[in-house]
């Protein structure tokens, strides 16, 4: 009920009331009531005497219970609520259906259904409600009931003469609704107590009347069945309304939602995609300008490579003059001391092979690693040379270099272990 007061004014009704906070709230307190569980919310235009329809308004329609000798019945009721409320009054409405009439010279509805009642005449905003409306409503109609059953083969009085008044305009003063109502007729006056003083004809005067009220009784049983048998019938109808209603907005919700699901996943794998051609981009970016950078370095040590063994190259031509110098000399020294004797030569050249000889095993192996030591460090040399005459390219220099390199650090780590094992076992043969 509430999903459809709020449909009603967010869709029909949007902008029409001032307040329509207030007036929810207090829809919804009614409907919380036994007396405003049967008074369901819709729109319709209101018209006024003059023939002149005014724009929908907010209508609480369906039956209002009221208590007449312990007996319950409803009565059918349409409440308006102009769009000036809470400001201004609600504007009710008796509906009788076609088998029920209003009474003549009811002292709080008029002979068009309207409802005149001090309640109405003093609407206060901060102080009055729609609950309170209806209790008093339900009592006034259950001390005197407005309707009664239509006598079969009445006339009936055509709904087009009996209009609304505007919504716009408060009712009139409650003495003004009651001025022209007569006390001299009254259906519903309980009989007395008898009195030995009363007249044969005040008696069956009185037997008259309550006959007239169980008759108006029973006619208001039947209208009361007939108005619920209606009352029940729009329920269901505005109920299948509701669900075919709610059944289309949930088709639009769950159509939404899927279009919505499938934009965003879209979207994702845009972006997702996006991202990894990003981010690729940029680590190949990065790649390049290391790459870039390392190169620049490489050309920078090589350039300072080359200065160095430019530099060690003069060095090492000085220090081969000065070597051959010394072979020019020694060779010399020894001419001469060949001629002196040649007997001598022989044993010399004999005694140079026994200046080291291994001990052990592992004097052995520590003497073989150092000569490759120093032959690595020959064949060093003579790559330096090559490389300062432009004999060999520098790739094949460095991947020499790097090979030698590997071995020399072989050669000096298993000198290092021999070393060391010698020292644990100095008596080891």
């Amino acid at each position: 009920m509430a999903n459809t007061l709020q449909y009603l004014l967010s869709r029909n009704l949007s902008g029409v009331y001032r307040d329509p906070q207030r007036l929810i709230r207090d829809v919804e307190t009614l409907q919380k009531t036994s007396l405003g569980r049967n008074l369901n919310p819709t729109t319709e235009p209101l018209t006024s005497n003059d023939g002149s329809v005014t724009p929908s308004v907010l209508v609480l329609n369906g039956t209002l219970p009221m208590v007449y000798r312990n007996v319950t019945y409803n009565i059918p009721i349409d409440l308006y609520l102009p769009p000036q409320y809470p400001q201004r009054a609600p504007i009710v409405y008796v509906r009788p259906v076609s088998s029920m009439a209003i009474k003549e010279n009811h002292r709080h509805v008029g002979r068009d259904g309207m409802v005149y009642m001090p309640y109405l005449h003093e609407w206060v905003a901060q102080t009055h409600d729609l609950r309170e409306l209806c209790v008093w409503m339900s009592s006034l109609f259950g001390s005197e009931p407005p309707c009664y059953a239509r006598p079969a083969g009445a006339p009936r009085v055509s709904a087009a003469s009996n209009v609304a008044a505007t919504y716009g305009s408060r009712p009139p003063a409650y003495a003004q609704a009651t001025q022209s109502t007569t006390n001299t007729y009254s259906p519903y006056v309980a009989a007395s107590s008898s009195s030995n003083n009363r007249s044969r004809e005040a008696e069956e005067q009185e037997r008259r009347k309550q006959q007239q009220i169980e008759k108006e009784v029973a006619e208001a049983n039947l209208a009361a069945k007939i108005a619920r048998e209606e009352s029940l019938k729009e329920a269901k109808l505005k109920a299948e309304q509701s669900r075919l209603q709610k059944d289309h907005e949930e088709k639009l919700s769950s159509m939404r939602v899927m279009a919505t699901s499938k934009v965003e996943y879209e979207l994702q794998v845009v972006f997702r995609d996006a991202k990894d051609d990003l981010r690729v981009t940029l680590k190949n970016q990065k790649l390049l300008d290391y790459g870039k950078e390392e190169i620049q370095q490489l050309l920078k040590e090589g350039e300072e490579r080359k200065e160095e063994l430019m530099a060690l190259n003069d060095e090492m031509d000085g220090a081969v003059k000065k070597l051959e110098g010394w072979l020019v000399a020694a060779e010399t020294q020894q001419q001469q001391e060949g001629e002196n004797g040649n007997s001598n030569s022989s044993s010399q050249s004999s005694k140079v092979d026994q200046i080291a000889l291994p001990v052990d095993t592992h004097s052995s192996q520590m003497l073989q690693l150092a000569a490759e030591n120093a032959a690595i460090d020959d064949c060093f040399y003579f790559l330096d040379q090559s490389l300062a005459q432009k004999n060999i390219p520098l790739k094949v220099f460095l991947e020499e270099v790097r090979k030698l390199s590997k071995r020399q650090f072989t050669v000096k780590a298993h000198l290092i272990k021999i070393r060391d094992a010698k020292a644990s076992n100095p008596f080891d043969e």
